[in-house]
């Protein structure tokens, strides 16, 4: 073999390693850029920053280059059980340990929010996957830069579910919280599609105010409580209400297969309630941080002072049977006031035909408002009956 030969033959080899290591990439923050992702940009083998340089000392540089891997295999959600106290920079993987030195020197990044109080944060993913999970914390108050940190030194502030990849970035959407000066925001990305979870540390620096007031203290008020499973399609409401009665907000969610189990239902409700809600959460508090678990009886609502809660749940409409063209009763909302339960028939103002339920649910259908127009208002359901 001829010593270009050679030279061809083990380019080919150093680019089929390399791109199958690249395969088990997954991802690290990048705005604001990760403990991990910062040394790697800051030259791995010759850190200019001194605590990646000691970090490169504990565990040498090619955790740096792994900057995508901090990662448990079957986490589950269990992170609290599969990353100990003091290891949550390494995600619990001794690989990066050196992440895990308590310094106070770390690379920081700026972080502010904008004029809504949100920030918009950049995971960048080599191997996107499909998500159950995606939860922020940052460190608490009178946290010292340097300490260990602990589970306990830390407050979630946003929860998002699936979340789409646009050019191998996740781009996550959270409110802010307010703080000022150095800490460090945690993340952890749950796969939904294994037991897998990444872990990642990022330093900042919390620049000008902004973000949002955390809320009051959360109130219990009160179990959610499965009595058995659900079927596909059945809707289940939180509607929160303030001390008048007047709806505050009512996040819902549509059961799929998979989430109709009398410990799965509340969970998937859960997560839609923390992801959209301001005054409520549901799980279990423990070191004051709500987490919403799989049970049929250990999930607990949570609410801001002076708010009460309703849970409704709406079974899947049956089957609708097509009436013949022209077959209704009025074009809505002429004869509004007069349409009878279970019988009445309208247009609604997109085309389209819908029943008045029957009693008592179609009690709404009198009602003049315009979250109960068909089709179109935001509680239509709870009154109409689509053809």
């Amino acid at each position: 073999m001829h010593l270009s030969q050679r030279a061809v033959l083990a380019l080919s080899v150093i680019a089929g390693v390399a791109a199958s290591g690249s395969a088990f990439a997954h991802g690290t923050l990048s705005k604001p850029s990760s403990r991990v992702y910062s040394c790697y940009q800051g030259n791995p083998e010759n850190p200019t920053n001194p605590a990646c340089a000691a970090a490169k000392h504990v565990g040498g540089a090619q955790p740096f280059y792994d900057w995508a891997g901090v990662n448990q295999a079957n986490a589950n959600g269990n992170h609290q059980a599969v990353v100990p106290d003091g290891e949550l920079c390494s995600g619990g993987n001794s690989k990066y340990r050196g992440l895990d030195l308590n310094r106070s020197d770390w690379p920081t990044s700026p972080i502010r929010a904008d004029s809504h109080g949100r920030y918009t944060f950049e995971f960048k993913a080599p191997a996107p996957h499909a998500t159950r999970e995606w939860k922020f914390y940052v460190t608490r108050d009178g946290w010292q830069p340097g300490s260990p940190l602990r589970w306990a030194d830390l407050e979630a502030f946003c929860t998002l579910g699936n979340v789409p990849v646009s050019g191998n970035v996740y781009k996550l959407d959270c409110p802010l919280p307010k703080r000022s000066g150095q800490h460090v925001i945690y993340n952890t990305w749950q796969r939904s599609d294994s037991g897998e979870a990444f872990y990642t540390c990022a330093d900042v620096r919390f620049e000008g105010g902004g973000g949002v007031t955390p809320p009051p203290q959360w109130q219990d008020a009160g179990p959610v409580t499965a009595r058995g499973a659900l079927d596909v399609g059945t809707t289940v409401t939180l509607r929160v209400f303030n001390d008048q009665g007047n709806d505050l907000e009512r996040p819902e969610i549509t059961l799929a297969a998979g989430q109709t189990a009398a410990n799965q239902w509340p969970l998937a409700l859960a997560r839609k309630v923390n992801a959209s809600a301001q005054h409520a959460r549901v799980g279990v508090l423990k070191n004051g941080v709500i987490t919403p678990v799989a049970s049929a009886t250990e999930n607990r609502v949570y609410l801001t002072p002076g708010h009460l809660f309703q849970l409704d749940t709406r079974v899947p409409d049956p089957d609708p049977v097509d009436p013949p063209p022209g077959d209704y009763d009025f074009v809505y909302p002429a004869g509004l006031g007069s349409y009878i339960p279970g019988q009445t028939v309208v247009k609604g103002t997109d085309g389209k035909l819908y029943a008045c339920r029957p009693f008592p649910e179609g009690a709404w259908c009198n009602i003049n408002a315009e979250a109960y127009r068909p089709g179109t208002g935001s509680a239509w359901r709870d009154a109409w009956i689509a053809y």
